[in-house]
């Protein structure tokens, strides 16, 4: 609200009163704080505050076409807000659909398949009590024998284990992880009955040959029951199932067609519904991209790679040069981005760069040796935010500020998120503010 100066910022359902007199002018402004295009005016009688009169505004009805309009922009932000919100829990779905699947093939397939191995095994080991050695390379073999099919036993049980916790009941889950230490314990047992036998058959020697590394897999199966527990094994299948459903579904290297078609090179990611979109369009043929996302957990997420000698640049790798100093997310998605962009320019594709909405042309750098400068300052600038949201002028401004709404639109923001950045620029020096704002 802008009634001489200085200008009132007013949040949801709050009011403040303005002194007519002394002002030289009865003109009253108010406009939208994310788009001052959106405005209205109205005049009132300067003599009324003399006089002991009031007058009362309300924005959505004082200001001429200015509360339709306002309504109109909530209408439609509040309709994007919606969309973005259905995009996601699509994604979320069509995600958890893919990781469900997953898992019913842990279950129907990997688990039983391990099971039968490690129960197999075991059989064979149990056989080898059974069989009497006759000469010295009868014994060689069945002493190799029982210390191959306990390793095979340890083995099988170990995947049986990790794919058995992918089980939606907690009581099959108890059941494939205990029964595959069960079957270990139950298979060294075997292992020391089948020397003891060959030993009193006359082949002392056997217990060297099949016993020390027998004690080996007990041991390390042991430290492995004594290390780890269902829950923890629970944890890191499933983990191990997101990682492998998101190398398929979120994880992008980049797409090019052949071609001298267009080839999205640079892409803005906050726009996480249109990049869903970008993804998909180019998974199936239609999107030439160069673009890359390795997300955490992903394969190559915190991978280093060199620079290459001819570059010039310092630094033991790119993230150097990019970040001013090393990133725990890696600077792998660089190195994929310029084979991208290399074979791009090979097909001879039209690169297009895509910028966030009312931004285009801002964000460049002079050269790329200032880019590491750049991004480390531009870090140190954001760095100040939570100290800002934690100061006294922040805690001082008219709650009505936590009325603005925080579900994010499709540029990740939202009301609550750019009136923050905003009174955050607003405390910055000039030239820290033009910096966030190139």
């Amino acid at each position: 609200v802008t009634f001489g100066d200085p200008v009132k910022v007013l949040y949801p359902n709050k009011s403040h009163t303005f002194h007519t007199f002394p002002r030289t002018s009865n003109l009253v402004k108010v406009c939208l704080r994310d788009d001052p295009n959106v405005s209205g005016t109205r005049m009132i009688s300067l003599l009324d505050d003399v006089n002991g009169l009031s007058q009362s505004c309300r924005t959505s009805q004082s200001f001429g076409s200015f509360g339709v309009s306002v309504a109109a922009v909530l209408e439609k932000e509040e309709e994007e807000v919606q969309r973005e919100q259905r995009v996601l829990q699509e994604r979320k779905k069509r995600v958890q659909k893919k990781l469900d699947k997953e898992r019913c093939e842990n279950v129907l397939c990997c688990f039983p398949f391990f099971f039968f191995c490690m129960f197999l095994s075991f059989t064979f080991l149990i056989l080898c009590i059974f069989v009497q050695p006759h000469d010295v390379a009868s014994a060689v073999l069945l002493s190799l024998a029982v210390v191959a099919l306990l390793g095979c036993v340890a083995l099988n049980g170990c995947f049986a284990q990790q794919f058995g916790t992918s089980f939606s009941r907690n009581l099959w889950k108890w059941l494939a992880y205990h029964s595959a230490y069960a079957c270990c314990f139950l298979g060294a047992l075997s292992v020391t009955v089948a020397i003891a036998r060959y030993m009193m058959a006359g082949f002392w020697w056997s217990v060297l040959i099949a016993g020390l590394p027998c004690c080996g897999i007990s041991t390390c199966v042991c430290c492995a029951w004594s290390v780890s527990s269902l829950e923890e094994e629970i944890e890191d299948m499933e983990d191990m199932d997101k990682k492998s459903v998101a190398e398929r579904t979120i994880v992008f290297h980049g797409s090019i067609l052949e071609g001298k078609g267009p080839c999205v090179s640079s892409w803005p990611g906050k726009y996480e519904s249109a990049w869903d979109a970008l993804v998909t369009g180019s998974r199936k043929g239609n999107v030439s991209a160069a673009v890359v996302f390795l997300p955490e957990g992903s394969e190559h997420f915190g991978c280093h790679d060199p620079i290459p000698e001819e570059e010039n640049l310092e630094g033991s790798c790119w993230c150097v040069p990019l970040y001013g100093e090393q990133k725990p997310w890696g600077c792998r998605w660089w190195t994929q981005w310029i084979k991208n962009i290399e074979e791009a320019v090979r097909q001879g594709a039209e690169l297009e760069v895509y910028f966030f909405a009312g931004m285009t042309g801002k964000g460049k750098i002079e050269n790329f040796s200032m880019a590491g400068k750049e991004h480390l300052r531009r870090e140190a600038i954001q760095a100040q935010k939570k100290q800002f949201l934690k100061s006294s002028e922040f805690q001082s401004i008219d709650c009505g500020i936590e009325r603005l709404w925080k579900e994010p639109r499709s540029d990740g923001s939202s009301q609550y998120s750019r009136e923050v950045h905003r009174l955050f620029l607003a405390s910055l020096s000039e030239e820290d503010r033009k910096l966030l704002q190139a």
